[in-house]
């Protein structure tokens, strides 16, 4: 449908339209602003004059471009979204994304946030080599890294793709009731070095502790500035996981779990924190 080149509007065009917005934040909703880096930086100086403040999705490269980044915050970023994905190596390359290296994880972030702009990070749970180790290893890089937001999904094998065709004939498909597609209440394929319990509770465990006040203070702590863009945004996270994370769907009873919670003891049955019925 869409071809596999790199279309862009005239940046004048773009400019223009992004002047004529009355907000003062706006959002680019672009799957990688820096996909063309060169017309990229053509538009932040054209946006500039406007004084208005915007966020925007980039792949890792992003951060391996100094005058990118420094036109970007120039113009107006507070912040950019990173598709880190996970922080295991392997599963990187499983999945065809070895450009991002781990290893420069930390690199990247901290040169982004020299140029005052939080990061976002895209976190998937449920790669073929990820374990339940994999839970507090991430959690302990985006701590550390002073990392001010992030999202977290559970891997989704939509229907048509190649992950959904690998996993069909492998037997790894649990449901095909579509409307359990969505990332984030079920777990709707067989992982493969954890149970399907695991992952769910894994993933209630990163949002827990990652939006705890905990948490918050650290992340905040370390990050470079911009308390009153990242603050605001990561009471509203805490709220909305406390209001909404208990709609997880319950899983069924399992042995014990390994999994620490917030504070680094170890958790009881894997249904404690998923379980419906709980007010």
């Amino acid at each position: 449908m869409y071809g596999h080149g790199f279309r862009k509007r005239p940046v004048d065009e773009v400019a223009a339209e992004y002047g004529s917005f009355r907000g003062k934040k706006i959002i680019f909703w672009d799957d990688n602003i820096a996909g063309d880096r060169e017309y990229a930086k053509k538009l932040f100086r054209a946006i500039a004059p406007y004084r208005k403040w915007w966020s925007s999705q980039a792949s890792i490269h992003a951060g391996e471009d100094d005058e990118f980044l420094e036109e970007a915050a120039r113009s107006g970023c507070k912040q950019l979204f990173l598709g880190l994905e996970s922080v295991s190596q392997p599963s990187m390359d499983g999945v065809h994304k070895g450009f991002n290296r781990v290893e420069d994880y930390l690199r990247i972030v901290d040169r982004i946030h020299g140029h005052g702009i939080a990061v976002q990070a895209g976190i998937v749970f449920g790669f073929d080599h990820d374990t339940t180790e994999t839970f507090p290893q991430t959690l302990q890089f985006l701590e550390d890294a002073g990392i001010e937001n992030a999202t977290f999904n559970m891997l989704t094998p939509y229907p048509g793709t190649p992950l959904f065709r690998k996993l069909d004939v492998e037997g790894r498909i649990l449901t095909r009731d579509w409307r359990k597609y969505n990332g984030r209440t079920d777990v709707v394929f067989q992982p493969k070095q954890m149970s399907a319990a695991e992952l769910l509770q894994g993933f209630r465990y990163a949002n827990e502790r990652f939006y705890s006040l905990p948490s918050v203070a650290k992340r905040l702590w370390r990050s470079p500035g911009q308390l009153w863009w990242t603050l605001p945004l990561n009471l509203a996270y805490v709220m909305s996981w406390a209001a909404n994370g208990r709609r997880v769907l319950a899983v069924p009873r399992a042995r014990q779990d390994c999994l620490p919670d917030r504070s680094g003891a170890r958790i009881g049955r894997l249904d404690r924190l998923s379980d419906q019925s709980r007010p």
